[in-house]
């Protein structure tokens, strides 16, 4: 989705098929195969982008073939460009209880020695990688340099690139010592300065949350069906972490304990609420702590939108709003898998299409019908996993920029090097990427 973006944004037609002027040349791309291990994210590719080849495992693929979508087994295509991945990030992340290294066997090894070895074995001239900024870069990088890639990496947050997220990843770009390189001759310093030139989104034009808010919200206000809050109720929970923080927090800051009278100002006003009222305890007594936050700073988060996670413990989130309290922030923290941020003043979720906003992937251009069997929960897990689809695109543009495919073979159809013009019995043929 981010090259077909790029490629429509310099040519005459955008990524939705509509006439624009021409910014550069005409370029084209072949998507050869995915790989996705959730079957549900696995049908929203075949959905969407259609892969020719759309693989179930990156640790059968490692070997050369693995079982596809469809349930045949077919050989990974022996000849592409570029290999983009973004392995599993779990046991890396600074929000895991249990962290995990390279060498931990844990998902976030499993699926990266996967990836360097399917790439040991196609040997492509680039791989793209990403990661949680928190990712053991130096080995990651010494592991490609061992099958023979030259490598860099950056940190990037998204919020530099067009979307209002705060989402810092690690990217890495390796070129294959014998089939590309860096054009500045080095380490690909230049690569690491473009992404910067890229990233640096006027203020002016710069975007915030709210403006990627488009779905109007059925808030479903009900009897709650009959349903049953999910978790512990409070009476049990009276000794658990969670209330010893709320009740930290809650004096340290000098908020009404949530025990005393109007203690619980966001539970009140959403008990007919499915979607909130249903939620458990922890949850919703979080919400609470952030209401008065809010509340206490003079903002009203029934009429000014701001964007809170229940899921996550209090140390690991805001209330949303500036420290000075004079407005909300035009910054959503990272979108994560399977939690549900809060939109204060809707008293309801941010929804699936919008999550995925946030990601810079739009789902208007694909076909409704396909798209509905895809629940709201869903989609937010997609987004939560993805990629930013800006910042994938600025890093293709600045290996475009910044780095050239070198062909040795007899087949070569580019212009020869300068050096190869000159009587280099080498005969290197070189093309940009």
């Amino acid at each position: 989705i981010a090259l077909q973006t790029v490629l429509g944004a310099l040519g005459d037609r955008d990524g939705y098929g509509q006439q624009q002027q021409q910014l550069g040349p005409h370029a084209q791309m072949e998507h050869v195969f995915s790989c996705e291990n959730v079957p549900f994210k696995r049908s929203f590719i075949a959905t969407t982008t259609k892969p020719p080849l759309l693989f179930n495992d990156v640790t059968e693929i490692a070997e050369g073939k693995g079982k596809c979508h469809d349930g045949k087994v077919r050989s990974v295509p022996e000849s592409f460009d570029v290999l983009v991945a973004g392995t599993e990030c779990v046991d890396f992340s600074n929000l895991t209880t249990t962290p995990k290294g390279l060498r931990g066997g844990g998902r976030s090894a499993i699926t990266f020695w996967a990836t360097v070895d399917l790439a040991e074995l196609r040997q492509p001239p680039l791989v793209i990688l990403e990661n949680v900024a928190s990712c053991p870069v130096k080995e990651m990088e010494q592991a490609f340099r061992d099958i023979g890639y030259d490598a860099v990496h950056t940190k990037l947050c998204t919020s530099n690139y067009l979307l209002p997220q705060s989402r810092r990843r690690a990217y890495f770009v390796f070129c294959h010592r014998d089939k590309a390189q860096f054009v500045d001759g080095g380490g690909g310093e230049a690569w690491v300065e473009c992404m910067e030139r890229l990233g640096s989104t006027p203020k002016e034009k710069a975007l915030g949350w709210t403006d990627f808010l488009v779905s109007n919200v059925d808030t479903m206000y009900s009897k709650n069906k009959g349903k049953k809050p999910r978790g512990k109720p409070l009476s049990e929970s009276l000794g658990a972490k969670w209330l010893a923080e709320i009740k930290s927090i809650e004096e340290k800051e000098g908020l009404t304990a949530y025990d005393a009278p109007r203690g619980r100002p966001y539970s009140d006003a959403t008990k007919g609420i499915d979607a909130l009222a249903l939620l458990p305890d922890r949850a919703k007594m979080r919400l609470d702590v952030q209401c008065k936050r809010a509340q206490a700073a003079g903002i009203d988060p029934f009429s000014v939108p701001l964007i809170w996670n229940p899921a996550q413990q209090l140390r690991f989130t805001d209330a949303g709003f500036r420290k000075d309290g004079a407005s909300a922030k035009l910054i959503a923290p990272c979108v994560t898998p399977k939690h549900e941020w809060i939109v204060s003043s809707r008293k309801a979720p941010l929804t699936g299409v919008e999550a995925l906003l946030l990601q810079g992937i739009s789902l208007k251009s694909y076909d409704d019908k396909a798209l509905k069997k895809f629940d709201d929960k869903q989609l937010r897990d997609l987004a939560g996993n993805a990629c930013s689809c800006t910042v994938v695109g600025a890093v293709f543009l600045s290996c475009f920029l910044n780095c050239e495919l070198i062909d040795d073979g007899s087949g070569a159809k580019r212009m020869a090097s300068a050096d190869a013009g000159e009587g280099n019995d080498n005969k290197r043929f070189r093309f940009s990427v």
